[in-house]
């Protein structure tokens, strides 16, 4: 979701640069209406929140630990400028503490706590502003940062497990990389030079090797060309457009393709669920919801969503028909439905979802590695073999 910048004014302080999160400019300028403060000089879009100039900064504050350190406070009954103080007490970390201090300081100028997470865009997953507002409008402040505690904590655990499951196999594809690249530019060519020094025409055995050997080497060119192709391509049809096509390709690759729509399902679901057990209307539910997915096709495909449920149509009806759902969510929803635990069902689906791309996960990588294993051995194999048929050659040659 964009930012969009304002130097704007609230009753009885001085103008202020202020960043707003919307969809579009008119959504940006009823929404800082709304905080209380009059716009004074439209100032354009922008890509970062105030508060968090680089990388650097953003890098070293962390919104998963405030949230962690912030809902058993809250859960306590522990009010919320009193929340932030204690946990300003605790903090280790000097930009952590600044950044906690600064939004306790915002609170006591009377801007409201989801305004503030909103201009600290970049620190913040795109969805936690709107529920942390729904949370201060519903007076559920408490229970919906806890359910973003728990959402947080899944994802980040679901990281750190697709990381480390990743380990191995990277280091396997790295040195079957080196390996390769040594056998086909150094080891392949000093060979083939024997032949040269011996005045000898190369066997069709050393051939073949040599021919690869010049692959591996104009293939080193790859990189380069496609960093060039890809700045050229953005530049000419702009990043939207290729990140549309992008979100396609993904989705086309076997298996990877799968997995990231159980991935994107799984936050989708995960969402609506915080939402519904918080008692949010459908309508806000799926509006909010719907932000969270990456994948830009996947997003496209629930645009018809909202206006089906206006329409009257239920949540497991609409979504029944979209390709990119698993199958037999829109039932267990409608279980949910029927026997009002929408958000309880919602839940359980999430969860079932984390686990299925779990085992997925876990499957592709014990693939993965022996795949990896044959197909070096099947390398060396060749090279090997052609080496040996050359070597047969000199010899019968010289016999």
């Amino acid at each position: 979701m964009p930012f969009y910048k304002y130097i704007a004014v609230a009753p009885g302080s001085n103008p202020q640069e202020t960043i707003i999160e919307a969809d579009n400019a008119g959504e940006a300028l009823n929404k800082l209406r709304t905080s209380g403060l009059r716009p004074i000089r439209f100032c354009g879009e922008t890509d970062a929140g105030v508060g968090v100039k680089s990388f650097m900064t953003r890098s070293k504050v962390n919104a998963f630990e405030l949230t962690d350190q912030l809902a058993p406070l809250l859960i306590a009954s522990i009010p919320l400028e009193r929340a932030l103080a204690i946990i300003t007490e605790t903090c280790d970390n000097e930009s952590q503490r600044q950044f906690v201090t600064a939004l306790r300081q915002g609170l006591h100028e009377g801007k409201k706590f989801s305004d503030l997470v909103r201009s600290y865009g970049p620190v913040f997953p795109g969805f936690y502003a709107n529920l942390i507002e729904v949370g201060e409008e519903t007076g559920c402040l408490p229970e919906v940062v806890e359910e973003l505690r728990s959402f947080m904590a899944e994802s980040r655990e679901l990281k750190e497990f697709i990381t480390t499951s990743s380990v191995y196999p990277a280091v396997v594809l790295t040195l079957i990389l080196i390996v390769t690249i040594l056998m086909f530019t150094v080891f392949v060519p000093k060979f083939a030079q024997i032949f040269v020094d011996m005045g000898r025409e190369q066997p069709p055995s050393m051939v073949f090797l040599l021919i690869m050997s010049d692959i591996m080497l104009w293939s080193c060119l790859i990189p380069p060309l496609a960093v060039l192709t890809w700045w050229f391509v953005k530049w000419r049809y702009g990043a939207a457009r290729i990140n549309e096509w992008r979100s396609g390709v993904i989705l086309k690759i076997p298996v990877f393709g799968k997995l990231l729509i159980e991935i994107e399902n799984g936050r989708f679901i995960q969402t609506l669920s915080i939402l519904v057990t918080n008692h949010v209307d459908i309508i806000r539910t799926v509006r909010i919801a719907t932000k969270v997915i990456q994948n830009q096709v996947i997003r496209d495909s629930f645009n018809g969503l909202e206006r089906r449920l206006k329409g009257g149509e239920k949540l497991s009806a609409s979504i029944s028909d979209n390709e990119y759902v698993p199958p037999g969510t829109a039932a267990k929803i409608r279980v949910g439905e029927e026997s009002g635990y929408v958000g309880e069902m919602l839940k359980r689906v999430a969860e079932h979802l984390e686990e299925s791309t779990r085992r997925k996960i876990k499957r592709m990588l014990s693939v993965f590695e022996p795949a990896m294993i044959i197909f070096l051995a099947a390398l060396v194999l060749i090279v090997v073999v052609s080496i040996f048929l050359a070597i047969m050659e000199i010899n019968q040659v010289g016999a």
